[in-house]
């Protein structure tokens, strides 16, 4: 439920290092300002928006993917994509039934809500009531969007459990074990909370240790690798891409 605008300030970062780099923040579908599109919600699909958006100039020779994003990049990099490729704190595919996680959690709360609110604090309420950590609630609310009739949640929970159900259905790993030339593929974990299991973070490492795919920790970020140590992450961008 994450949106390209969550990024601003650390794409702000890159650029002030940087400031040949052209960078753009885009909005999955379903995700931040890219809503009412035809279904059905897949990773593909996904892909296949990044690929008309991109046009007849063709896509970047970098992508950078954050979790649900870094499975959409790999998604589209086995369409054979060339260039540099950066998954940030994503696995390259699920490990097994979600369960009773933080995700299915906060969908089940946002289902639960009234369909307007009197202002954000009414709607971070509603959700800290059921569950939700303030954070989470304060990071959900930045998609809210005003009506007439009060504030109501922008997003589409039916087109954002298809995405869920695609995304964990779906194996990439038959592209990270064996990459094109043409790809240059960086995983980039969190060192406390990620989203990797242990058995994925061998599997990447061994990878690695051959030469297939490049992996480096940050040791003090949480799955928000840019939020919490945007320092480092920018110095392996910004070295990666030199």
């Amino acid at each position: 439920m994450g949106r390209g605008q969550n990024w601003q300030s650390f794409a702000r970062r890159l650029c002030a290092a940087r400031p040949e780099l052209d960078l753009e923040l885009i909005d999955l579908r379903m995700h931040g300002g890219s809503q009412g599109l035809p279904g059905p919600h897949t990773l593909a699909a996904c892909a296949d928006d990044l690929e008309a958006h991109a046009g007849a100039s063709g896509l970047p020779d970098v992508l950078i993917g954050h979790s649900f994003g870094g499975r959409v990049a790999l998604t589209l990099a086995g369409r054979g994509l060339a260039g540099q490729l950066w998954v940030l704190d994503a696995a390259p595919a699920s490990s097994g039934e979600r369960g009773d996680t933080e995700t299915v959690r906060v969908l089940a709360a946002l289902a639960e809500l009234p369909p307007r609110f009197v202002d954000r604090r009414a709607f971070t309420a509603a959700l800290e009531a059921r569950g939700a950590a303030p954070a989470i609630a304060a990071w959900l609310a930045k998609n809210l969007v005003r009506e007439p009739d009060g504030l109501r949640f922008g997003l589409e929970l039916p087109a954002l459990r298809a995405l869920l159900e695609d995304h964990d259905r779906t194996d990439c790993w038959p592209l990270v074990e064996h990459p094109p030339d043409s790809l240059d593929l960086r995983f980039v974990l969190a060192g406390r909370g990620s989203v990797l299991a242990e058995d994925d973070r061998a599997r990447l490492e061994a990878l690695a240790s051959q030469g297939v795919v490049t992996v480096d920790t940050l040791p003090r970020a949480g799955h928000w690798l840019h939020v919490d140590d945007p320092a480092r992450l920018s110095e392996l961008l910004l070295a990666g891409l030199a």
